[in-house]
C-alpha cells in the first residue's frame, strides 16, 4: 500500500481502518470540497453545535427523526418565502428556526422549555434568529408573515385547541401564511407507548382541515411518511401538514 500523507493517516485513524482503498479516496474528496468552499466565497468559520436532550435523543435512539424534521421545516420554509419574518411556536433546540432563518430571512422561536431555549440560543447566534421562552397562549401577538408550529397541537388538549389557532391567526398579518404540521389518527397504532401517553389530541386529515377553516380562508392538505411530504391520500399518511392562508377576521 502507498504511504500516505499527515492529512490521511488522522483520517484513517478517526475511522479506526486501514482500507487502501479510502486511504486513497479521502484526500482528493476533502482537497474537492476545499476547493468548492473557496469558489463559494469567504471560508465561513468552523463552528461548534452541541445536542440538547431533544435533539440528542434522536441522534442517539431514533436519528432518522431528525431527518424528517429538517424535511417537514425546509418545506414550509420553501412555501413561505424570501424576505419573511417568521415565528416558529414550539422550536425547542431550535433546529427548525435555524433552517426558517437561513431560507425565509427572519426567525423568532418561542417555547416555553427554559432548557430547550437555552441550547437553541448557545447554537444559532445569528443576527436573523431570536429565541424567546414564554408562553405562546399567554404572550402579546405580534404581527408576522407567517407562524410555523410541529409537534404541538397534539400536546394541546382539545379544549384549548381552537384558542391556539386563534392565537396563530391573530400573530399573522392579513395575508399571512400559517403551517401546523402533526402525527396523523392514523399513525398512532405505529407510534410508541411514551409517544401515546403525550398525545392528547391527534388529529385525522378531516378533523384537521375543519379546525384551519375555521380560522383561514384558504386551506391546502399535505401529507408526510418518514422525510417525503406530497398531496397524497390523507388516511395513509403518518404525518398530516395543514397550511392555512389568509386569516378570518372573524373565527
Amino acid at each position: 500500500m502507498k504511504s500516505h500523507d499527515s492529512a490521511t493517516s488522522a483520517a484513517l485513524s478517526t475511522r479506526g481502518t486501514t482500507s487502501p482503498t479510502e486511504a486513497v479516496l479521502r484526500p482528493p474528496v476533502a482537497a474537492e470540497s476545499t476547493a468548492a468552499a473557496t469558489a463559494a466565497g469567504p471560508p465561513v468559520a468552523a463552528r461548534r453545535v452541541a445536542l440538547g436532550r431533544y435533539v440528542g435523543y434522536w441522534f442517539d435512539r431514533t436519528p432518522r427523526r431528525a431527518l424528517y424534521c429538517a424535511s417537514y421545516y425546509k418545506f414550509a420554509a420553501r412555501l413561505i418565502g424570501r424576505g419573511s419574518r417568521v415565528l416558529d411556536v414550539g422550536c425547542s433546540e431550535g433546529l427548525g428556526t435555524w433552517l426558517l432563518a437561513n431560507e425565509c430571512g427572519s426567525a423568532r422561536g418561542l417555547d416555553p422549555d427554559e432548557a430547550a431555549v437555552a441550547v437553541a440560543r448557545d447554537n444559532w447566534r445569528d443576527p436573523r434568529i431570536e429565541f424567546v421562552c414564554d408562553d405562546f397562549l399567554a404572550a402579546a401577538p405580534a404581527e408576522y408573515d407567517a407562524v410555523v408550529n410541529f409537534d404541538v397541537i397534539e400536546h394541546i388538549f382539545p379544549e384549548h385547541a381552537e384558542d391556539f389557532l386563534a392565537r396563530i391567526a391573530a400573530n399573522l398579518v392579513e395575508n399571512g401564511m400559517a403551517v401546523v404540521g402533526t402525527p396523523s389518527l392514523q399513525g398512532q397504532a405505529y407510534a410508541s407507548d411514551v409517544s401515546k401517553a403525550g398525545h392528547v389530541n391527534v388529529y385525522s386529515g378531516q378533523r384537521l382541515e375543519e379546525a384551519m377553516r375555521r380560522h383561514f380562508r384558504h386551506v391546502f392538505m399535505f401529507a408526510a411518511n418518514d422525510e417525503v411530504v406530497h398531496t397524497g391520500f390523507l388516511p395513509m399518511a403518518h404525518y398530516l401538514i395543514a397550511v392555512g392562508c389568509i386569516k378570518r377576521t372573524v373565527c
